[in-house]
């Protein structure tokens, strides 16, 4: 019945659809439960193209701000209300970088939005080093990534940030599944090399930094 209260642990079982209904019903504060279900999603989608914290940020907001503002426009017999939300934020992100006519700096994505909470590795607290090695791999993840094309990455990220579906990441994005399936296989192959890549430049620059230690205490 409309107007009984409902707890927030039942509200967060709901289907997004459901909760759609509602807030298009006068419930608008149900949003805030859409919010925080893709909240990390979108952000990690988002920060697989934009690498400048700040922007990933504004770009989330913009991304929920627009499907507020448009959510009559959801037909749930057209998809599902993620693939719906997630071409947004793919608009929001082309127009962005459509805007900019140079890659904007490489930065850390704050800590909230890392892949390590995420996807949470309960084996962190009681291995304090071993979490330490993750972090500085998701680093190297995220940096190599962010060297692959456009449509490479964003593929990338939709099925390992956000454990989408093939056929999700296909409606998402207009392709083909069998693009999708592609796409997905030569990028963990690209993404593999620059990830050895970025590896051997490391060991270069530690070899001749150690190189010209020696000669400075000769």
């Amino acid at each position: 019945m409309r107007g009984m209260a409902i707890e927030p642990d039942a509200r967060a079982q709901q289907s997004d659809e459901t909760l759609v209904r509602r807030i298009r019903d006068g419930e608008q504060d149900l949003f805030a439960v859409l919010v925080d279900r893709y909240k990390r999603g979108i952000a990690n989608f988002i920060g697989a193209s934009v690498r400048c914290a700040p922007d990933v940020s504004d770009l989330s907001q913009e991304t929920f701000l627009r499907a507020y503002a448009h959510l009559d426009t959801f037909n749930p017999q057209l998809g599902r209300f993620s693939t719906w939300i997630y071409q947004i934020a793919r608009n929001v992100v082309r127009t962005h970088l459509g805007k900019s006519l140079r890659r904007p700096p490489a930065q850390e994505l704050p800590e909230e939005q890392t892949l390590e909470n995420t996807l949470p590795d309960p084996s962190v607290e009681s291995d304090p080093a071993g979490g330490i090695l993750r972090a500085e791999a998701e680093h190297e993840l995220r940096e190599a990534l962010a060297e692959l094309p456009e449509r490479t990455r964003t593929v990338l990220a939709l099925r390992y940030f956000d454990n989408m579906e093939y056929h999700t990441i296909a409606s998402t994005l207009g392709l083909s599944l069998g693009n999708v399936k592609t796409l997905i296989h030569r990028g963990k192959i690209a993404l593999a090399r620059k990830i050895l890549e970025r590896e051997s430049r490391s060991r270069s620059a530690a070899q001749d930094k150690g190189g010209t230690r020696a000669l400075l205490l000769v």
